[in-house]
């Protein structure tokens, strides 16, 4: 007797056997939610040298924005009271030109501060015997004549400052008294230094260093001391009329350090510590290091990690200073050093950070890990991105929406405020085009949403709620680009995906603190994809079955030893153990979350990408025939996307199967030749065993599977219903290896339509072949789908659903 394996799931439940079950079963609407990442940098080079023969000899240096164009400009104070500026293009400080001649001369200190609050900043000397300060106003094009501010001032002060400490956007005149720690204040009122008001006493006796910065990001600046003995720093937060009781910033911070700042580098609001080193701190053997620490919103408070930014720059310089020379898109402050002695004045530049990858060009690779070699289609060709390009965000909202995705789920995992905010940045300026694009009637909405993972790292669930304060007031409940029309909602409030293991999980369910920030939001989360949650990686063995949630991924590769990757398989895993799940559910899941739109450091992209430069582990992305297709899991996902929303839509053979010939659009018809001449015979139905058969034994067609016989094709025919366009799917798979195989092909009445060229193709393994095609359709045309034998008919039992999906 022939070994004959036929498919043991073949027989379907009652309900799809009733005459005219041609279609899948409607449900409820299922909101499909797509994993997006936001951390995408791609910022300009910055040149290194910006000006030479550019203040050799002058006696003071300076950056600041004199003409309010949002970029800080390079100034020079020399003998005689002579000012000059070079104007910042953004790439390179320009011609120098004279701002003013004869203000200063003979002066103890100059400053440049706003001081009148127009956005320019202004030219101020001081004279210590008198405590005179005289300004002269920026015009945006030249200093102006001076006028004397105020005088009687910080005579013998250990330090003066200029800082608004009243919050009114006008520069105030500070001077510090090292001896009592007397803070003395003059505000400004746009055209002079008002009565002098002692703010603090007390408050830095002896410290080495003293600052005005705003450290709480209320608008006014406080008053902040170092200790360089320990590198402890302590603050005063400005009232507005005084500085407050002294409290500490942070510790350990400082020792040994040539030169110390504050001030705010990722212009997040909050003044921040940073520190030069005039050596080689790191070892890499470049001298000159710039170490800082930084503002922790969800922690609201400075964070305890040093975090190296730069190294070799600065060393020697004779000024080091800070501003946005770039005009950066965020507003992070570059690195400016002044040597007098090289080239008669030479002005280099270093980026913020410039040492981090993820915040300069993410697309190098992060940390430990390869480069990212994929080049996205991008706006117009395949290029790499930045992801706070607006061109590019709404390129993505664009084909996000028309693909009907309901929600992204933005990827923070790592940490809110990690590599300086870079990554948040954008995922804000994401939520602001989110915002325009909603607000046009004429667009498909699409929301986001959040997902949060620094508890990873310290398994603390008090992370938790702290972050989730942060997710709240930046994003959820902002006026502007929280609520539901922009961010989405679960259960009546906005979700909160927490990416953290089963015991961190089972603390958080346990933890009796505070829950007042996490109470805000319906709590999900995510790691190994478990039933009931929203990621991340799938096991081998696929999509996880849940009522609420649902999730489906290509494939996942973290190029980290000890993880053993889940293969693409030239797409099998996304449609066989992803999505073939969901679909084939009979009630969907309330949520399908794809993973994902563009995490390509994990391989789990699926935005349309040449993949032709990947290397080592990464799979390119070929099909089933083995040619690389870049857009092939992105037509899958607005396929399947359309199978899961549009139900009416959708011919699927298992789910049409039934007794009655062309119910539904489905027939059942046994092929024969002699010669050229063909033979089709109808199928008759066997009601025992739920399935058609032809005129021979082992010529028979399943639900979701088929059987030929010696010199008989088994056929499969759909006869389309309406005029369109329509997307062919379904995987072509041997029951078993055993066996010689079979031959198959798609007919289109009556001629070859797939593969391309005519013939057959031979499967014969249980791996398979993909199908996905596309093509117009008239009403009554058919679509035929043939199973021959190639050779002996031993194992030749065959997995195929094909399924036509009208677009």
């Amino acid at each position: 007797m022939k070994k004959i394996l036929v498919y043991a799931g073949s027989i379907v439940a009652a309900s799809l056997l009733a005459a005219g079950a041609g279609q899948a079963k409607a449900s409820a609407a299922t909101d499909v939610g797509m994993w997006y990442a936001t951390w995408y940098s791609k910022v300009p080079a910055v040149n290194n040298d910006w000006l030479t023969n550019f203040g050799g000899s002058s006696l003071k240096q300076f950056v600041g924005d004199v003409n309010g164009d949002g970029k800080d400009d390079a100034i020079t104070f020399n003998s005689g009271g002579t000012w000059n500026a070079a104007l910042a293009n953004g790439t390179s400080f320009g011609t120098p030109s004279q701002w003013v001649t004869g203000h200063g001369a003979g002066s103890d200190q100059q400053f440049l501060a706003d001081v009148n609050g127009d956005g320019k900043a202004d030219a101020i000397v001081y004279f210590n015997s008198t405590g005179s300060l005289y300004v002269a106003l920026s015009s945006g094009s030249g200093f102006g004549s001076y006028t004397q501010w105020k005088s009687g001032f910080g005579t013998n002060a250990t330090k003066l400052m200029f800082a608004d400490v009243n919050g009114d956007a006008k520069q105030d005149a500070l001077a510090f008294f090292s001896a009592t720690g007397t803070w003395q204040v003059a505000l400004s009122s746009g055209t002079t230094f008002g009565t002098t008001q002692t703010w603090a006493t007390g408050f830095g006796t002896n410290s080495t260093n003293q600052f005005a910065a705003d450290t709480n990001k209320d608008g006014k600046a406080d008053a902040i001391y170092f200790t360089g003995s320990n590198g402890n720093w302590y603050k005063a937060n400005s009232s507005g009329t005084s500085f407050g009781a002294s409290a500490a910033w942070t510790a350990g911070h400082g020792v040994g350090s040539s030169m110390q700042y504050v001030y705010d580098g990722n212009a997040d609001g909050y003044a921040e510590p940073h520190l030069y080193f005039n050596h080689d701190l790191n070892a890499d053997g470049k001298i000159g290091d710039i170490i800082g620490r930084e503002y922790d919103r969800s922690l609201k408070a400075i964070a305890a990690d040093d975090i190296r930014m730069n190294s070799g720059f600065g060393y020697q310089a004779t000024s080091l200073m800070q501003g946005n020379v770039t005009g950066d898109l965020y507003g992070w402050k570059a690195n400016i050093a002044f040597y007098a002695g090289i080239g008669g004045g030479t002005w280099k530049v270093e980026r913020y950070r410039q040492l981090d990858t993820v915040s300069t060009d993410t697309w190098l690779g992060f940390p430990g890990k390869p480069a990212l070699n994929y080049r996205p289609l991008t706006l117009g060709s395949y290029q790499t991105y930045d992801s706070g390009d607006a061109a590019v965000i709404d390129e993505h909202l664009a084909t996000i929406a028309d693909a009907k995705v309901d929600w992204l789920l933005l990827d923070e995992t790592n940490g809110l405020n990690n590599v300086s905010g870079a990554i948040l940045n954008r995922a804000k300026r994401l939520a602001e085009r989110i915002k325009l694009w909603n607000d046009d009637p004429a667009k498909r909405d699409v929301r986001y949403a959040f997902a949060i993972g620094r508890v990873q790292w310290t398994n603390d669930p008090l992370t938790i709620e702290q972050e989730a304060g942060q997710v709240w007031e930046e994003f959820a409940n902002h006026a502007a680009i929280g609520g539901a029309n922009y961010y989405y909602q679960l259960n009546g409030k906005p979700i909160l995906v927490i990416y953290a293991n089963t015991n961190v999980q089972t603390a958080w369910k346990n933890y009796t603190g505070d829950k007042t920030n996490t109470n805000h939001f319906t709590i999900r989360f995510a790691s190994s994809a478990l039933a009931g949650e929203y990621g991340w990686q799938l096991p081998q063995s696929g999509t996880v079955d849940h009522d609420e949630v649902m999730v489906v991924m290509p494939g996942w590769n973290n190029h980290v030893a000890g993880y053993t990757p889940v293969l693409r398989n030239k797409g099998t895993f996304y449609i066989q153990s992803s999505w073939n799940k969901v679909l084939q559910r009979a009630v969907k899941p309330k949520i399908v979350v794809i993973n994902s739109f563009n995490e390509f450091a994990e391989d789990t992209g699926i935005q349309i990408a040449d993949t032709s430069g990947l290397t080592g582990t990464s799979e390119k992305w070929t099909d089933s025939s083995g040619a690389i297709n870049n857009a092939m899991y992105w037509n899958m996902t607005k396929n399947f996307i359309n199978q899961l929303k549009n139900p009416a839509s959708t011919y699927s053979a298992a789910a049409g199967f039934g007794s009655t010939q062309g119910a539904g659009g489905w027939s059942y018809q046994e092929w024969s030749y002699s010669g050229t001449t063909r033979t089709v015979n109808p199928m008759t139905w066997d009601a025992a065993n739920s399935r058609w058969k032809g005129t021979t034994a082992y010529s028979l067609i399943g639900s979701n599977w088929q059987h030929p016989d010696i010199n008989k094709e088994s056929v499969r025919v759909f006869t389309a219903p309406a005029s369109g366009t329509v997307t062919i799917t379904g995987t072509i798979a041997k029951q078993t290896a055993q066996g010689d195989g079979v031959k198959v092909k798609i007919r289109k009445n009556d001629q070859d339509f797939w593969p391309a060229g005519g013939g057959y193709i031979t499967i014969t393994d249980t791996t398979g072949y993909n199908v996905f095609v596309t093509s117009a359709v008239n009403a009554n045309d058919q679509f035929q789908f043939i199973v021959n034998s190639n050779g002996t008919i031993d194992y030749d039992g065959t997995n195929w659903n094909p399924t036509i999906t009208y677009n």
